[in-house]
């Protein structure tokens, strides 16, 4: 475990005081990276015994999760950091399966919105609940330090959003 406890010199590693050797490893950026890494990981292992829905992927379940109010499936796949495509198919689904439904945007009728049909609001309160309680699980935050961590998360993932033009990955 690497533990930043404020001087580089004085970073900890399974009880070890590390050396000036490590000091590149244990930055605070490079522990942030690893604390994120390590929930990140550890929440995509629970996931599937924690959210009981077989019938929706993991993208349809990010979808779900972001439409808490209407979006335009290019913003939402700008949001979620993958390709429009991957948006639209699984907008297909979840419209199938009676969750969503497209309408165009009033503002830009070539362009069309998605918004939660009121079964598709209750899966996606059922997996801001579970992940809600997954988070808090995992994590080892108290609410305020919960708080805290969402203000920081929403500030990086918003810079990341502006800077990042082009998605990165494919589901």
């Amino acid at each position: 475990m690497i533990r930043q406890t404020g001087n580089d010199s004085d970073t900890q590693t399974d009880g070890d005081t590390a050396t000036d050797g490590n000091q590149a490893e244990t930055c605070p950026e490079v522990c942030a990276m690893l604390g994120v890494f390590a929930l990140y990981w550890r929440i995509d292992a629970c996931i599937e015994d924690t959210v009981d829905l077989p019938d929706l992927s993991r993208t349809e379940c990010h979808v779900l999760v972001r439409l808490g109010t209407p979006c335009r499936m290019g913003e939402l796949a700008r949001m979620l950091q993958t390709v429009p495509s991957s948006v639209t198919t699984a907008a297909d689904r979840l419209e199938r399966q009676g969750l969503i439904r497209r309408s165009r945007d009033p503002q830009d009728r070539r362009a069309w919105l998605l918004s939660l049909t009121p079964d598709g609001a209750a899966k996606r309160q059922y997996l801001v609940e579970a992940m809600t309680d997954l988070f808090q699980r995992i994590s080892g935050l108290d609410p305020e330090e919960i708080k805290q961590f969402a203000a920081l998360s929403a500030k990086i993932h918003d810079t990341v959003i502006k800077a990042d033009a082009k998605p990165r990955r494919k589901e």
